[in-house]
Protein backbone atom coordinates (compact mmCIF):
# COMPACT_ATOMS: atom_id res chain seq x y z
CA UNK A 1 0.00 0.00 0.00
CA UNK A 2 1.59 3.17 -1.08
CA UNK A 3 1.04 6.41 0.82
CA UNK A 4 -0.82 8.33 -1.96
CA UNK A 5 -3.54 5.01 -2.03
CA UNK A 6 -3.60 5.26 1.68
CA UNK A 7 -4.30 9.01 2.16
CA UNK A 8 -7.20 7.93 -0.62
CA UNK A 9 -8.73 5.13 1.14
CA UNK A 10 -8.72 7.11 4.78
CA UNK A 11 -9.99 9.75 3.12
CA UNK A 12 -13.03 8.00 1.62
CA UNK A 13 -13.67 5.83 4.96
CA UNK A 14 -13.83 9.30 7.01
CA UNK A 15 -16.75 10.25 4.02
CA UNK A 16 -20.10 10.93 5.30
CA UNK A 17 -21.17 10.40 2.07
CA UNK A 18 -21.03 9.48 -1.62
CA UNK A 19 -17.83 10.56 -3.51
CA UNK A 20 -16.98 10.88 -7.04
CA UNK A 21 -13.21 10.33 -7.70
CA UNK A 22 -13.42 14.02 -9.22
CA UNK A 23 -14.05 15.08 -5.82
CA UNK A 24 -11.60 12.92 -3.67
CA UNK A 25 -8.80 14.53 -5.82
CA UNK A 26 -9.98 17.79 -5.58
CA UNK A 27 -10.29 17.55 -1.53
CA UNK A 28 -6.46 15.78 -1.49
CA UNK A 29 -4.84 17.39 -4.10
CA UNK A 30 -4.44 20.79 -2.45
CA UNK A 31 -2.38 19.22 0.52
CA UNK A 32 -0.60 16.29 -1.81
CA UNK A 33 -0.24 17.96 -5.38
CA UNK A 34 1.56 15.02 -7.31
CA UNK A 35 -1.36 12.96 -6.61
CA UNK A 36 -2.47 12.02 -9.70
CA UNK A 37 -6.25 11.60 -11.01
CA UNK A 38 -5.53 8.03 -12.40
CA UNK A 39 -4.01 6.87 -8.99
CA UNK A 40 -7.53 8.25 -7.37
CA UNK A 41 -9.34 6.11 -9.87
CA UNK A 42 -6.51 3.04 -10.05
CA UNK A 43 -7.09 3.17 -5.69
CA UNK A 44 -11.19 3.58 -5.66
CA UNK A 45 -11.36 0.37 -8.11
CA UNK A 46 -9.14 -1.37 -5.79
CA UNK A 47 -11.00 -0.66 -2.85
CA UNK A 48 -14.15 -1.87 -4.70
CA UNK A 49 -12.64 -5.07 -5.52
CA UNK A 50 -11.16 -5.48 -2.38
CA UNK A 51 -14.89 -4.56 -0.43
CA UNK A 52 -13.91 -1.64 0.98
CA UNK A 53 -16.09 0.82 -0.68
CA UNK A 54 -19.43 0.25 -3.05
CA UNK A 55 -19.19 1.42 -6.80
CA UNK A 56 -22.23 2.73 -7.40
CA UNK A 57 -23.18 4.28 -11.30
CA UNK A 58 -26.12 6.50 -11.04
CA UNK A 59 -28.71 7.16 -14.13
CA UNK A 60 -26.78 9.85 -15.89
CA UNK A 61 -23.95 7.69 -15.94
CA UNK A 62 -21.29 9.30 -12.90
CA UNK A 63 -19.62 6.09 -11.05
CA UNK A 64 -19.76 7.60 -7.07
CA UNK A 65 -18.36 5.46 -4.11
CA UNK A 66 -20.19 4.80 -1.06
CA UNK A 67 -17.77 4.11 1.93
CA UNK A 68 -20.90 1.99 3.74
CA UNK A 69 -20.52 -1.22 2.45
CA UNK A 70 -22.71 -3.34 4.97
CA UNK A 71 -26.46 -3.87 3.03
CA UNK A 72 -28.18 -0.55 1.92
CA UNK A 73 -30.25 1.01 -0.91
CA UNK A 74 -30.13 4.21 -2.29
CA UNK A 75 -32.71 6.81 -3.89
CA UNK A 76 -31.06 8.81 -6.28
CA UNK A 77 -32.89 12.54 -7.85
CA UNK A 78 -32.84 12.66 -11.17
CA UNK A 79 -32.87 15.90 -11.13
CA UNK A 80 -29.77 17.20 -8.83
CA UNK A 81 -28.32 14.17 -8.24
CA UNK A 82 -28.32 13.73 -4.32
CA UNK A 83 -28.21 10.33 -3.61
CA UNK A 84 -29.64 9.31 0.06
CA UNK A 85 -29.31 5.56 1.62
CA UNK A 86 -32.45 3.73 2.01
CA UNK A 87 -32.56 1.54 5.13
CA UNK A 88 -34.88 -1.21 4.02
CA UNK A 89 -35.59 -4.97 3.89
CA UNK A 90 -35.99 -6.36 0.36
CA UNK A 91 -36.53 -9.68 -0.69
CA UNK A 92 -34.44 -10.39 -3.59
CA UNK A 93 -34.71 -13.86 -3.82
CA UNK A 94 -37.24 -14.09 -7.27
CA UNK A 95 -34.49 -11.67 -8.56
CA UNK A 96 -31.54 -13.59 -7.60
CA UNK A 97 -33.26 -16.59 -8.91
CA UNK A 98 -34.32 -14.99 -12.43
CA UNK A 99 -30.34 -14.25 -12.73
CA UNK A 100 -29.38 -17.45 -12.13
CA UNK A 101 -31.69 -19.26 -14.70
CA UNK A 102 -29.72 -16.64 -16.88
CA UNK A 103 -25.95 -18.20 -16.18
CA UNK A 104 -25.75 -15.71 -13.81
CA UNK A 105 -23.79 -15.84 -10.93
CA UNK A 106 -25.14 -13.26 -8.40
CA UNK A 107 -22.50 -11.65 -5.95
CA UNK A 108 -24.36 -8.74 -4.94
CA UNK A 109 -27.56 -6.45 -5.34
CA UNK A 110 -29.18 -3.64 -4.65
CA UNK A 111 -32.36 -1.47 -5.20
CA UNK A 112 -31.99 2.23 -6.65
CA UNK A 113 -34.94 4.18 -6.81
CA UNK A 114 -34.71 7.18 -9.31
CA UNK A 115 -37.38 10.53 -8.53
CA UNK A 116 -37.07 13.91 -8.00
CA UNK A 117 -35.70 14.37 -3.89
CA UNK A 118 -37.75 17.01 -1.30
CA UNK A 119 -35.63 20.02 -3.10
CA UNK A 120 -36.28 19.27 -6.45
CA UNK A 121 -39.95 18.42 -6.29
CA UNK A 122 -40.41 21.57 -4.16
CA UNK A 123 -38.87 23.55 -7.31
CA UNK A 124 -40.90 24.22 -10.64
CA UNK A 125 -40.24 22.97 -13.47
Amino acid sequence: MTAPRLLVHRHVRRSPGHLTAERVHGELAPGMPSLSPATIYATLELLDELGIVRRLSTPGGTTVYDPRTEAHHHAICRRCGRIEDIEAPVDAAAAEAAAGAAGFQVDHGELQLSGLCADCAAQPG
